[in-house]
């Protein structure tokens, strides 16, 4: 593929996804990387890629921003190109043309570009998974909420809600792009409207913490619809024993992509509860006024069928939809 070819077919104003389709159309059924879709796009769209870092701010890194961007429209796209297709794998791979099979075992390598990602905290992984939650988990976004055990009450005493409240929660509509009258006929048949979801998150999930992260995942997020264990690192002999535990409880394992929160994947995906248990949300609304806000605005999307994305906590650095 020569590099004034590809730059003759489209202009600098053209969209990342047209840009990406276009690559992924001249390499037919060959399975590409995010990361390598980027180094592609700045290898062969020099012009574009100029005008996409000077609109940037100030230290990003192109190859960074993209790859980030390409996971995180994934959604948008499939359903806009038919032949695009995605593998369910980790890293995710990209084509065009036949259906998609990602052999074991392949390594994602971005061009020899090596990533020294510093330490994070728990505090880092929230707004990675929030990022998660918009773009990738479920058919349709789910609304990420931060729930902070500091704004709890502890009215009982300093261990009376220990495992009591999740670290995030989300809000799923159901009917997101259903037509209005349909929507009116679904309500009136009773039928679900949205989803309540719940997260415990973890740094890591190791051999020797696996029960105690799963038994606190069951203690604090049982009540939703689904309830995830989310954490950067699982340990191979701890997703096993998670995989038991799932069996018996039905609490989900979510690892999070700390490089490119798009690509996380819900390696175990939570068994799903028909019924809110709305006696421990009670209580959480009681102890903890990050969950009364929740609550709040739940009830206003049962009332209205509306919620602002400004509500909710919804990472800025999320890209825009095309």
């Amino acid at each position: 593929m020569e590099n004034q070819n590809m730059t003759n077919i489209y202009s600098p104003t053209a969209s990342l996804g047209d840009l990406v389709v276009e690559l992924l159309k001249a390499k037919p059924s060959q399975e590409i990387s995010s990361k390598d879709l980027a180094a592609l796009v700045l290898e062969n769209f020099p012009e574009w890629c100029s005008k996409k870092q000077q609109n940037s701010k100030p230290g990003v890194k192109l190859l960074s921003q993209l790859a980030n961007e390409i996971s995180s429209r994934r959604p948008q796209w499939l359903k806009k190109y038919p032949d695009l297709k995605c593998s369910d794998t980790s890293p995710r791979h990209y084509s065009w043309g036949p259906s998609l099979i990602v052999p074991q075992g392949v390594e994602d390598e971005a061009s020899g570009v090596i990533y020294n990602e510093p330490k994070l905290s728990e505090a880092d992984l929230y707004p990675i998974l929030a990022h998660f939650l918009w773009v990738g988990p479920a058919q349709n976004a789910v609304y990420p909420k931060r729930i902070n055990e500091k704004t709890s009450s502890n009215n009982l005493g300093p261990k009376a809600n220990e495992w009591l409240h999740p670290d995030m929660v989300g809000l799923e509509d159901l009917m997101s792009d259903w037509n209005p009258q349909i929507q009116d006929c679904a309500e009136k048949a009773g039928d679900q409207r949205a989803r309540l979801w719940a997260f415990e998150v973890k740094i890591k999930v190791s051999r020797s913490s696996v029960r105690r992260d799963y038994f606190q995942a069951v203690s604090n997020s049982s009540w939703a619809n689904f309830g995830y264990l989310v954490a950067a690192e699982i340990d191979t002999d701890a997703e096993t024993e998670l995989r038991m535990l799932h069996g018996l409880h039905g609490i989900g394992l979510i690892e999070l992509d700390t490089g490119n929160p798009a690509e996380s994947v819900v390696r175990i995906p939570a068994r799903e509860r028909h019924i809110v248990d709305w006696t421990t949300c009670n209580r959480l609304a009681k102890e903890n006024k990050d969950f009364r806000y929740f609550a709040k605005l739940v009830s206003h999307f049962y009332k209205t069928r509306e919620t602002s994305e400004k509500e909710w906590d919804i990472p800025s650095t999320i890209p825009d939809k095309e």
